[in-house]
């Protein structure tokens, strides 16, 4: 090994030893250009108190809008402890993902933009949801899943959004979630995310709800959190 190679190995092992797993891992994940920081916003019950763990029942499905006030969102409590676990994408890149946060270590988020081709949830439909333990997809078979009706997409909340089966080529992003004094907040957003084919795809739609672009793509700092049964008129489960 070369000088400077010493030198730059020797300045890794120091950063490491400052930094626990999970802040190395994202710094790692920063470096390739796939863990983006936005503002660190509050999550919330309707009425504006912060959310807590107890209200975040299990296999319940829960919508929030983060980073922008347009982009929906999953918070789901998968039951029990959701570890870590490395992402590779088909170009190469790999991410390492914290897993679940909370006493159990069981609560995750993720954008529920479709990686494929960008269905995500709206006041009237949804085609993307998540299939609980006990309610299986007719069409894949499967179960504790995030699925998309609309091309049967297949994703992996208990594996940071990995695709299972289906046509989609990149896992869902997922939300960077932070615990402080029993609050939980999103800070930030890990992998590959579709914001822009998502305002570019869907432009006319967004300004028509929230009046302008500029206002779809305003950056939150407090998220209020709703069972996606009562957000959407129609859940579409195929």
């Amino acid at each position: 090994m070369d000088r400077r190679g010493f030198i730059r190995t020797c300045g890794v092992i120091a950063v490491a030893s400052f930094l626990d797993a999970r802040f190395f891992s994202e710094a790692l994940a920063n470096q390739e250009g796939l863990l983006k920081t936005y503002n660190k916003a509050l999550l919330t019950k309707e009425d504006g108190s912060p959310i807590s763990e107890k209200d975040i029942l299990p296999h319940k499905e829960y919508i929030f809008f983060y980073p922008y006030a347009s982009t929906p969102c999953f918070l789901l409590n998968l039951g029990d402890e959701v570890k870590g676990a490395e992402i590779k994408l088909n170009d190469g890149q790999v991410y390492l993902w914290k897993g679940g946060v909370g006493t159990k270590k069981s609560i995750v988020a993720y954008s529920a933009i479709c990686s494929h081709q960008w269905s995500y949830p709206t006041r009237e439909y949804a085609f993307i949801n998540y299939y609980p333990p006990d309610k299986a997809s007719e069409t894949t078979k499967r179960a504790s899943v995030i699925q998309c009706c609309a091309h049967l997409s297949v994703f992996d909340p208990k594996m940071g959004g990995k695709v299972l089966e289906g046509p989609a080529e990149v896992p869902l992003a997922s939300i960077v979630l932070q615990e402080e004094d029993g609050k939980f907040y999103a800070v930030g957003v890990l992998g590959k995310d579709q914001f822009d084919a998502f305002f570019e795809n869907y432009k006319t739609d967004l300004r028509k709800e929230y009046g302008s672009s500029a206002k779809a793509k305003q950056l939150v700092d407090k998220c209020s959190v709703v069972e996606v049964e009562r957000y959407v008129k129609e859940l579409i489960r195929c």
